[in-house]
């Protein structure tokens, strides 16, 4: 009857936890990054007797996340492809607004100025036609330096982004880094015991890292990960990460480009900053 009692017992006690998982999964299914977890039963050792082997109940062997690698690096190649287009449809769609629109753009100035133009070609001798020239390429010049202003406005808050994107960057390079660390230093590891939540966080921050610059993820020894960007530039190697950051360019002091310090050497990567929104805006 002992026996009897401790593999029920063993049965309850496992898919009780089997049901809080489900909770937890339910819980969590709007959780940024979160992967479903699924337990996995394995049958527990038997007491051996001269008729056989008697089973003794169930336990837990392990709790997985059911995250598909596959599924995951489309994703983090999607986001960096949305990030791009996303950048460039704001930065272009203003740039077509101002010079499309009536108030803002040159098509009404430089039509009127040639329409001014064209009467005061058939009475040159009329002073309100030719004044009329004069006013009418006043109004073009205005609209010019309107147009020069919003540009420059717009180069402005381009830099301003493309700052705050590095900054960004650098907080998810960081926190890569710090993950690795503790994912490999986690208790159970090596007996296949993830940190699953710890692994969830990670995902998500290399998803975010994505939309913001096209990178290649490898993993390594320790369940830890390398990160780097498309042409093979590392960027996180185990638990230390490089900084991204911006300098005025030596050929164009109006425009910024892109710099990679690691190990205390810093590296221009202007070039390498492919996809995502820093790639959009470069």
């Amino acid at each position: 009857m002992a026996g009897l009692i401790g593999i029920g017992l063993s049965g309850v006690l496992s898919h009780q936890s089997a049901l809080n998982t489900t909770a937890n999964n339910i819980t969590n299914a709007n959780t940024p990054g979160y992967s479903r977890q699924e337990v996995q039963f394995a049958t527990q050792e038997g007491n051996r007797t001269g008729a056989g082997t008697v089973g003794t109940g169930v336990s837990i062997e392990n709790i997985r996340r059911l995250a598909n690698e596959y599924l995951t690096q489309q994703l983090r190649e999607d986001s960096t492809l949305f990030g791009e287009q996303n950048a460039l449809n704001a930065e272009l769609t203003q740039l077509d607004n101002l010079l499309g629109g009536e108030s803002t753009g040159l098509s009404n100035a430089l039509n009127n100025f040639f329409a001014s133009l064209q009467n005061a070609a058939e009475d040159p001798t009329s002073l309100p036609q030719r004044q009329l020239v004069l006013s009418e390429a006043q109004q073009v010049v205005n609209r010019f330096q309107a147009l020069n202003e919003q540009f420059i406005q717009q180069r402005e808050s381009v830099k301003t982004q493309m700052q705050q994107g590095v900054k960004d960057a650098n907080t998810l390079l960081k926190n890569i880094a710090d993950l690795n660390l503790a994912i490999s230093e986690s208790p159970g590891i090596a007996q296949g015991k993830m940190p699953l939540e710890l692994m969830d966080k990670r995902d998500e921050n290399l998803r975010e890292l994505s939309a913001l610059v096209g990178i290649r993820v490898t993993h390594t020894d320790g369940s830890q990960v390398n990160v780097s960007l498309a042409n093979g530039q590392s960027l996180v190697t185990g638990s230390d990460a490089a900084q991204l950051g911006t300098r005025t360019s030596a050929q164009d002091p109006a425009q910024l480009e892109f710099t990679l310090t690691s190990g205390g050497r810093m590296l221009q990567v202007d070039d390498q900053i492919q996809g995502g929104s820093l790639g959009g805006l470069r």
